[in-house]
């Protein structure tokens, strides 16, 4: 069986959410896969800026795996009326021509290139830009649509947690045997770090006091002014930072203009993009690890924080109690008095830090990208039967 899957050049740039997906799923595939060949599209560029470099498969795979730039000018299909008139066309084999007809076309976001042969394969990540439209840009919400559109099509759809899942089916009409959860996992590098490479990373990023975390990028759904909100309270008792770790987005002005109203300009720092090779000791170095999301599809870095021994505190949210279980303290996600109090009975109580500790390193151990590779693996195979 040949298998295309898309992984966008780009994505690869500054590994967050969807290019820390691909980069982990594609290397854990090709690590249990041992029989099936994989073609790797980045996409199309007339010319590959230098800071990307093209995915390179292992020396001993070479033979079963391509990584192909299309020179086509796949940008004809970027436009969402362009793509909405090739799907009421129907089918075209563009994609069954540029790479010698694959059994199964993969896509961890819309296909923009039209096929006629081989079984779609699409992952839906979310759908949070149609649950909170007011959390995302106009783009967001035609795409997230889009997706669905192009879903109804596919032989599988993938999801990362069954609250997802269960938005497809009792939403949108979705048949829950075409869907299959594959849950993500914690890249290797996250797990406790030595005391001097977490002394490193806070010198690195002037974190000279204790610090209570957040990673992620600073956007409407990461619900940071409630966060912030919450933090006004905890500073009249403790010494702590609030560090938040990760780009601004789109509408995270009012983040800001909360910090500036509540006087915390002092004791709320931001590092902006932190890269991954640091994450792991700032999140071993954070005392408490903090995510009042509004809804994610998943919610990947609360994992992290707890595989390298952070007790965390994250909203009840979709799909976030079914990543943390029983090893998280869970608060309604607007409720700023429950996070202040959640917060501070957590810096107060070392038996609890002690409990959540150990209790996150267990839960974060139940999830590996071997088995999220064995899962997508089996859908392949499931979609490729059933075309």
């Amino acid at each position: 069986m040949t298998i295309l899957f898309y992984a966008p050049l780009e994505t690869f740039a500054q590994p967050a959410g969807t290019g820390v997906y691909i980069s982990n799923l594609l290397n854990a595939l090709l690590e249990i896969d041992r029989s099936n060949r994989y073609i790797v599209w980045h996409g199309c560029m007339v010319k590959i800026p230098s800071h990307l470099q093209p995915f390179r498969p292992p020396t001993n795979l070479r033979d079963r795996v391509a990584v192909r730039i299309s020179r086509f000018p796949t940008r004809l299909f970027h436009h969402h009326t362009t793509r909405a008139f090739l799907w009421w066309l129907g089918s075209l084999p563009l994609a069954d021509l540029l790479f010698g007809f694959p059994q199964v076309f993969f896509s961890p976001f819309y296909p923009f290139i039209p096929h006629r042969k081989g079984a779609l394969v699409l992952t839906v990540f979310d759908l949070t830009p149609i649950t909170f439209p007011n959390c995302h840009l106009p783009t967001e919400r035609r795409t997230s649509k889009l997706t669905l559109l192009w879903a109804k099509r596919a032989k599988r759809v993938l999801t990362f947690s069954e609250a997802v899942k269960g938005q497809l089916v009792d939403w949108f009409g979705f048949s829950p045997e075409r869907i299959v959860v594959t849950p993500l996992a914690p890249n290797e590098r996250f797990k406790p770090q030595l005391p001097e490479e977490v002394e490193r990373v806070r010198r690195k990023y002037r974190l000279f006091a204790p610090y209570i975390l957040f990673v992620g990028t600073v956007e409407p759904r990461k619900n940071l002014v409630t966060l912030v909100r919450a933090f006004a309270t905890v500073v009249k008792d403790f010494p702590h930072l609030l560090v938040l770790a990760g780009a601004r987005g789109w509408m995270s002005e009012p983040v800001f203009a909360e910090i500036k109203r509540q006087g915390l300009k002092d004791r709320v720092v931001h590092l902006g993009y932190v890269p991954a090779e640091d994450l792991p000791a700032l999140m071993s170095g954070a005392e408490v690890f903090v995510y009042p999301s509004l809804g994610e599809g998943f919610g990947l870095p609360p994992l992290e924080a707890m595989a390298c021994g952070v007790p965390v505190i994250c909203s009840n949210a979709p799909a976030l109690p079914e990543v943390v279980g029983d090893a998280a303290i869970l608060v309604p996600p607007t409720d700023v008095a429950a996070l202040e109090e959640a917060i501070m009975h957590l810096l107060s109580d070392p038996d609890l830090k002690a409990t959540l500790r150990q209790k996150g390193l267990q839960r974060s151990r139940q999830f590996s990208w071997h088995e999220t590779a064995r899962l997508t693996l089996s859908a392949f195979e499931q979609a490729h039967q059933d075309d």
